[in-house]
C-alpha cells in the first residue's frame, strides 16, 4: 500500500514538473520574440523586420487554442502596448479581436499547407499593423509606413520555419 502512495506522489510530481516546463516553454517563446521585436536591424533593412510576436502568437493559437488565445492576446498586446509606449490598449485591443478568428477557425488554417499558410501570414500581419494604424490614427495623427508590407513578406517567409521549430519543441515538451 505504502508503494502504492509512493508511485503516485511520483506520478504527480512528474505532471507538476512537465507542467512548469510547458508553461515555462511558452512564456521563453514569448520573450524570446518580444526581444526580436525589440532588436535593432540596420537602418536599410528595418522595413523587413518581420512581426515575431505575431507570428509567435499565431503559432501558439493554431496549436493549442485551449490554453493560448484571446486572453493571452489581451495581455500580450498589453505588455507590447507598454514596452513600445504607445496608447495603452491599442495592439491589446487588435491581437485579441485578430486572434479570436483565428481561434474561431483554427482546424480550417491548421490543416492548410504551411506555403498557403504563409500567404494567410502575410495577409495577417498587414492587416494587423494596417489595424493597429487605423485605431491609432482614429486617436492621434499617426502615418501608415507602405514599407509594413515588406515584413509582412518576411512574415510569410519565415513561417514555415518558425511553425516547424516551434511544433518539434512542443511535441518534444509534450504540450497538447
Amino acid at each position: 500500500r505504502s508503494s502504492h502512495r509512493t508511485a503516485r506522489r511520483k506520478d504527480r510530481r512528474l505532471m507538476q514538473t512537465r507542467f512548469i516546463l510547458q508553461w515555462f516553454t511558452i512564456l521563453s517563446f514569448f520573450v524570446i520574440a518580444f526581444v526580436l521585436e525589440l532588436a535593432p536591424w540596420p537602418v536599410g533593412f528595418q522595413m523587413l523586420k518581420p512581426a515575431w510576436l505575431v507570428l509567435v502568437l499565431l503559432y501558439w493559437v493554431l496549436a493549442i487554442p485551449n490554453k493560448v488565445s484571446i486572453g493571452w492576446s489581451f495581455l500580450l498586446g498589453l505588455t507590447w502596448d507598454l514596452i513600445l509606449g504607445s496608447t495603452l490598449g491599442v495592439h491589446a485591443l487588435v491581437l485579441s479581436t485578430s486572434m479570436y478568428i483565428i481561434a474561431k477557425n483554427y482546424l480550417i488554417l491548421r490543416n492548410l499547407s504551411l506555403w498557403f499558410q504563409s500567404l494567410l501570414v502575410v495577409l495577417f500581419v498587414f492587416i494587423i499593423r494596417l489595424l493597429i494604424f487605423l485605431v491609432e490614427f482614429s486617436l492621434h495623427t499617426a502615418f501608415f509606413h507602405w514599407q509594413a508590407i515588406l515584413g509582412a513578406f518576411a512574415s510569410g517567409l519565415l513561417w514555415p520555419w518558425v511553425f516547424l521549430l516551434m511544433r518539434k519543441i512542443r511535441r518534444k515538451v509534450k504540450l497538447h
